[in-house]
């Protein structure tokens, strides 16, 4: 009995080994299509780190190779690629802050008073990161494209993409008023910066 077990794990083995080459040389044989059925002269790009979704064709087409299309139609993918990119690097910075203030808390040489100064500051950068997002989800729900909201102490910066071709007085005065009411800054301490428009 114990011949006809090993025997059937020997086999049961075997049987897995087979399979997994046949499905290495599937796929090793799929991406030989996938080349060969790429035309000589197409580009062919993988996403990279920053990407934050799948490339479509279109995306990799240059302008020559769509005639119906102008230059213009990729100025929305660059204006979304700013605001995405924006908010990439201030996490990216941020997180370094973060990491920097949790050693400090962390380090059995900081003092209690370095400790609690450290505490408090990351606090802030939390409460920061919550009015941050609050503010740009409320600036798009008042009809803007997209914003992106840098609260510091005692200040703020907006950037905006407005709806039309140009920000108002009007939007201005709007957006203006609901950073000061989120964040309690003054209002001459916050700076509103248009994006896209002359």
């Amino acid at each position: 009995m114990i011949s006809i077990i090993i025997r059937r794990r020997t086999l049961s083995l075997v049987a897995l080994a087979l399979i997994g080459a046949a499905l290495l040389f599937l796929g090793w044989r799929g991406n030989l299509l996938n080349q060969k059925l790429t035309a000589p002269g197409t580009p062919v790009t993988s996403p990279s780190v920053n990407e934050a979704g799948p490339v479509s064709t279109a995306q990799t087409m240059s302008v020559a190779e769509q005639p119906d299309k102008t230059a213009s139609a990729t100025a929305p993918f660059e204006e979304q690629d700013f605001f995405v990119d924006y908010r990439l690097e201030r996490e990216r910075v941020r997180g370094q802050r973060v990491e920097w203030l949790r050693e400090v808390i962390n380090n059995a040489n900081s003092t209690a008073d370095t400790r609690q100064k450290a505490q408090e500051h990351l606090l802030a950068i939390s409460r920061s990161m919550e009015k941050e997002n609050e503010l740009e989800n409320l600036i798009r729900a008042k009809g803007f494209k997209d914003a992106a909201v840098y609260v510091d102490e005692g200040s703020v910066t907006v950037i905006v993409e407005p709806a039309s071709v140009k920000l108002t007085t009007e939007d201005l005065s709007s957006i203006t008023g609901l950073v000061s009411r989120g964040t309690g800054v003054d209002a001459q301490n916050i700076v509103i910066i248009p994006r896209g428009s002359e």
